[in-house]
């Protein structure tokens, strides 16, 4: 490297502790990015429960998976974001020559990549995940959580990105607070926003994504305290969170759930709540819905309708050994805008809600000439109103 210093490819941000000491080697000191714990706290649950309302499963889909090829490049108009268990991501794997830069080439395909199953309570696998693609002429980042879980097999959860093509927030990583142990491992918060369509005035897609992984055990139907039913309360209070903070309400929760769509529970009876790939089968033997992301169509109106698995084994030819070295999970990904996408938006020759119809007069209308109490006189710049959200 003619004795240059490489920067970490660990973004920083406040932390509250760290996982151990920093990574040395080829000259690369690597500051693990820790994230804040509690901004969401679920001490007290007010379990979302409806009823009455439409399950917002997603239909069974029939989709083929998108291979490497017919991906196609990356657009500047839209952001691909992925899920991807990568299955006891720890030193061992991130050691083997064969599966890293497959992985790598997989990676390589998203713009955020939300990770689960990072094991040996440090940040080694992701960084030479990075530094991988980095070598390659590719600029990643990424950010990851402190172990967490019940058992001596703790993980950590993970967040790399296209830094080229995505911002992280600064400080919005967090892990949700959950004083009363209802979940065997807390999601990971973070959010993101697109770098592209500055340029033409245009706003870019800011979005917050809650990375999640379920304990088997614990989303079984025979299981007690379902943690399918604590998850509705994490994406509901993170979407009023964010907000009351920032004013957005684009919150896309996607991980390693262990269930199918019928599985999902109060999760799937949020209204308008969707998971977008509803059934399909996303274990690397193609038998098992195991992965969702899930989002609600009423506010994330930049999502695109474009989803998919890659299956990596299909795609690159693999044999079924070296699949499952590099993992038993598919990756799952979703297409959206790069810009913000208005929410209410008027459609051609579309008559509005109260709009009157010419030639009727209105009530209580005034006489020509009449000057109206209050009313502003022409070229007075008017007075901007934030309309509340309908959530």
């Amino acid at each position: 490297m003619g004795g240059k210093t490489l920067k970490s490819a660990l973004t920083g941000m406040p932390i509250g502790r760290f996982l151990g000491p920093a990574l040395t080697g080829s000259g690369i000191m690597a500051a693990l990015v820790m994230v804040l714990t509690g901004k969401i706290d679920l001490s007290q649950l007010d379990l979302l429960r409806q009823e009455n309302e439409a399950s917002g499963a997603a239909t069974q889909a029939t989709i083929q998976p998108v291979n490497l090829q017919s991906l196609g490049q990356k657009s500047p108009e839209t952001v691909r974001v992925v899920t991807f268990n990568i299955q006891v991501f720890g030193k061992k794997k991130a050691s083997d020559s064969e599966v890293m830069p497959i992985l790598a080439q997989i990676v390589s395909q998203f713009d955020v990549v939300a990770i689960q199953e990072v094991r040996g309570g440090d940040a080694e696998p992701i960084q030479s995940l990075v530094d991988l693609l980095r070598a390659s002429g590719a600029y990643y980042s990424a950010t990851i959580s402190e172990p967490i879980g019940r058992t001596n097999q703790t993980e950590s959860y993970a967040f790399v990105w296209d830094a080229t093509r995505i911002r992280f927030v600064e400080g919005s990583a967090y892990l949700v607070r959950d004083q009363a142990d209802r979940m065997h491992r807390e999601p990971m918060v973070a959010s993101f926003e697109s770098r592209i369509g500055l340029a033409d005035g245009r706003r870019p897609f800011r979005f917050t994504l809650i990375n999640a992984h379920t304990s088997p055990s614990e989303v079984e139907a025979s299981a007690i305290a379902n943690e399918m039913n604590v998850l509705d309360d994490v994406f509901v209070r993170v979407r009023q969170y964010d907000y009351q903070t920032t004013g957005e309400e684009d919150c896309i929760m996607l991980g390693d759930l262990n269930v199918d769509t019928q599985g999902l529970r109060e999760l799937g009876q949020i209204p308008n709540v969707v998971s977008i790939a509803g059934d399909l089968k996303t274990n690397t033997r193609r038998s098992k819905t195991y992965d969702h992301i899930l989002l609600d169509r009423t506010l994330t109106r930049e999502y695109t309708g474009r989803f998919g698995i890659l299956d990596f084994q299909r795609d690159l030819g693999l044999s079924e050994e070296l699949a499952l070295r590099v993992s038993d999970h598919l990756p799952l990904w979703a297409e959206f805008s790069a810009y913000e996408v208005p929410r209410f938006e008027p459609q051609p020759n579309q008559r509005q809600p109260n709009q009157r119809q010419p030639n009727q007069r209105q009530p209580n209308q005034r006489q020509p000439n009449q000057r109206q109490p209050n009313q502003r006189q022409p070229n007075q710049p008017q007075p901007i109103q934030r309309q509340p959200a309908p959530y």
